[in-house]
């Protein structure tokens, strides 16, 4: 029986995939991720899975293959408010191999030229937004991973109106991919900026 190995790909860009990560790839005989990975990294005609609301539909998809290489491909790095938390409540910690990945985090301090050892991670995926506020405005240097729900826009409305509008921040938006963009304005300064259909966003708000 092979461990389920779970890769992280980065923010979605091949160029910063890690060779561990690619050699991974290239071993599974099977791969599960969501659309763009599957589009991206899967080839040679093997078995899929695409990810999307169908988790524990995947968990036993994953039990049914054990005799065969599966590969969970995962954004970023599993590790950080990714898949592997979920598998983790299926699988014991025997039965996993991770392969990290470089986040979007990562990518994000590193265009901003910006130390982040000192920074609180936070993630906005279905998380109460008051708590997210709270943290936000008694921490100095914040990057906040964005939903469809809680989108730069809308944490810049709530954070204005808790009195931190003029704090700086960054919008980083499909980094490593060809319409990546990185946005500097006060917070107060997003209200109304317009998002678009973007992939991957990183919010960093720094209390300057």
């Amino acid at each position: 029986m092979h461990k389920i190995t779970v890769i992280g790909v980065g923010p979605g860009g091949r160029e910063s995939l890690t060779g561990a990560a690619q050699a991974a790839i290239t071993r599974a005989d099977v791969l599960l991720g969501g659309r763009r990975h599957l589009e991206t990294f899967a080839s040679g005609g093997r078995e899929t899975f695409t990810l999307a609301n169908n988790l524990i539909n995947a968990v036993q998809f994953i039990k049914d293959r054990r005799h065969l290489r599966v590969a969970v491909l995962a954004t970023g790095d599993p590790g950080m408010y990714g898949i592997l938390d979920f598998l983790r409540r299926h699988f014991e910690p025997e039965d996993i191999e991770v392969i990290p990945g470089i986040s979007a985090v990562q990518e994000a301090f590193a265009r901003l030229v910006m130390p982040w050892q000192d920074a609180v991670i936070l993630s906005a995926h279905g998380r109460d937004t008051g708590a997210l506020v709270e943290i936000i405005k008694n921490s100095s240097k914040v990057a906040v991973l964005t939903g469809p729900e809680s989108t730069p826009v809308r944490l810049a409305g709530l954070l204005t109106e808790a009195g931190l509008g003029e704090r700086a921040s960054f919008v980083c938006t499909d980094l490593t991919l060809p319409g990546e963009k990185v946005t500097g304005l006060k917070i107060k300064d997003l209200i109304g900026y317009p998002e678009g259909n973007r992939h991957n966003c990183v919010m960093v708000i720094v209390d300057e």
